[in-house]
């Protein structure tokens, strides 16, 4: 049972951060393949410093600067891929209608509502029934709005002060 909810697991991860797998992975191959290229010409530069006059070679310092310069661009590519890739997959989800998300389903509602701007006789009023699925319809169509607490001081004042 464990394998297959591991199995199951694997697979919805794989599915939903797919990008990001692959682009992690790649950017560690690429430090361990500059960090290799690196170290090979670390050697060189000691092999022509025993070869040599016994002077360290200028370009060995940068090397170490090129390096660095290369892990912070693998990191920066890596970092706006993977952004890059999320607002697609986040743009192409809402442009299918497959985000679930409560509030963006609502604000989305309300903005269909304000682009589709309605006739004045379709506004719901007290005495007829609105046309919509509008649960709030009602609410719209009074004056005003009571709380509890409106009520309950109501009610107060109702009763007789006691003796």
């Amino acid at each position: 049972m464990n394998k297959l909810i591991n199995l199951i697991l694997t697979a919805a991860l794989w599915r939903n951060y797919k990008f990001m797998i692959i682009s992690v992975l790649v950017l560690i191959v690429g430090v361990f393949v500059v960090g290799l290229v690196h170290d090979d010409y670390l050697q060189w530069a000691q092999y022509q410093l025993s070869q040599g006059d016994g002077s360290v070679p200028v370009s060995v310092g940068w090397s170490f600067i090129i390096k660095y310069a290369v892990y912070i661009a693998g990191i920066t590519c890596c970092f706006y891929a993977n952004k890059w890739a999320n607002n697609k997959k986040a743009l192409e989800k809402a442009q299918a209608g497959e985000d679930n998300s409560v509030l963006k389903s609502i604000l989305s509602f309300k903005s269909k509502a304000t682009t589709a701007a309605p006739k004045p006789q379709s506004i719901a009023t007290p005495k007829s029934k609105p046309k919509t699925n509008d649960a709030f319809a009602n609410i719209r169509a009074k004056k005003s709005l009571r709380t509890q607490a409106d009520i309950l001081i109501d009610k107060k004042h109702k009763q007789p002060a006691p003796k």
